[in-house]
């Protein structure tokens, strides 16, 4: 996970030292692959861990030793283009996107910026950091909730803990369940954003989440693929496969966890109502079941998607629903749709969405989705 680049080449159009100014990435999610210097600056190659893959280039990386000096950067990059912006991290945690200030050309094979660091250490990443200890510190607050418990369910390929919330107020047989998934994929990281507020807003104290929780539980498993995210890889686990292209196979750990907590559903043990899977993309959508496709819960995802467009204008978060005739895809959705009969869907975020607008959406996409179900609940 960590590297040091200390290779060292100077021109006399740039004082170029990776002596004095290095890249490191010693820390979770940390990720480049190889640094030099030219007359243009710092050359950093982003390459992904393994192809063909998906164009999700991750990178993120500290510069060291070059407060108030500027630096200019170009990302290069091999086996994808330039899609992440870079966002700079700045000295109270939050972070800044600086697509202002980079150029990226035509074909988007690279992307130069300057960077001119007011401290001697600065973080620069595709997207904001949200960690595999970030994700536990989340579950850990919710787990304090008396309703809640955390639990392992499995484990990666590297043994890393696999986590899951339950709600464990009289979990009774007769109290369906909601089921949550999210970071199958390391780099989309507006899907956890959009995650955790979704939760939030369910476990709530509002008189419409304590009416939810009395029909209703909820199953949440926010990080599939911690190896993925602690070594900042663009798609896959670390053998190499799309998690999200296993359902159905289940042949790697991470999967079958996720199989072996669901197979209460398939015992009758438990039944379950709906079924999220959280992501991110270029735009906001949501992949859906067609409606001609039967449900249990019939037309939920009709309803559901009808409801929160009344109330969520497109200056907000404008956002579509693209709903595919269910195939033999081993994607999560489909398996969840096929296995069970629900409404199954992939809740995919965009890249460039605001928190503020992520934060306000999942707001109102679980509250009609708690409105919608106790409706259901008292027919």
């Amino acid at each position: 996970m960590g590297l040091w680049v200390s290779a060292c080449a100077t021109t006399p159009s740039y004082q170029c030292d990776l002596n004095a100014v290095e890249f490191k990435t010693d820390f979770e999610s940390g990720q480049l692959n190889t640094v030099s210097c030219d007359t243009n600056g710092y050359r950093i190659v982003i390459s992904p861990e393994n192809t063909p893959i998906n164009n999700s280039p991750w990178y993120a990386f500290d510069i060291m030793g070059a407060e108030n000096i500027t630096v200019p950067i170009t990302l290069v990059y091999e086996g994808g283009t330039h899609r992440y912006s870079p966002k700079l991290q700045k000295g109270d945690g939050s972070w800044q996107d600086i697509t202002d200030t980079v150029f990226v050309t035509e074909d988007k094979s690279s992307a130069r910026f300057n960077i001119t660091p007011a401290s001697d250490s600065v973080r620069i990443a595709a997207q904001p950091i949200i960690d595999t200890q970030d994700h536990l510190a989340w579950m850990r607050e919710k787990a304090r909730l008396n309703f809640v418990k955390l639990d392992q369910i499995g484990q990666s390929v590297e043994e890393q803990p696999i986590f899951k919330l339950e709600e464990v107020d009289a979990p009774l047989a007769d109290k369906p369940y909601v089921v949550i998934i999210g970071r199958q994929h390391p780099p989309e990281v507006t899907g956890a954003q959009a995650l955790i507020p979704f939760v939030d807003t369910i476990w709530n104290d509002s008189a419409l989440s304590q009416r939810f929780r009395d029909e209703y539980n909820l199953i949440v498993i926010p990080l599939i693929n911690p190896d993925g995210v602690l070594k900042g890889h663009w798609r896959h686990n670390v053998s190499g496969l799309d998690l999200n292209r296993d359902w159905g196979p289940f042949t790697q750990p991470e999967t079958q966890a996720a199989q072996n907590e669901f197979r209460r559903f398939e015992s009758g043990q438990d039944d379950i109502v709906l079924f999220l899977d959280f992501h991110s993309t270029w735009r906001n959508l949501i992949y859906t079941q067609t409606d001609e496709e039967p449900t249990v819960p019939a037309d939920f995802t009709r309803n559901w998607i009808d409801r929160v467009k009344a109330k969520l204008t497109d200056d907000v978060y404008a956002f579509t629903r693209e709903a595919n005739t269910t195939s033999d895809r081993p994607v999560s959705k489909n398996y969840m749709y096929r296995t069970y009969g629900v409404p199954a869907m992939t809740f995919e975020v965009g890249d460039d969405t605001s928190v503020a607008a992520i934060e306000a959406a999942s707001q109102v996409f679980a509250e009609e989705m708690m409105t919608l179900l106790l409706e259901e609940a008292s027919r």
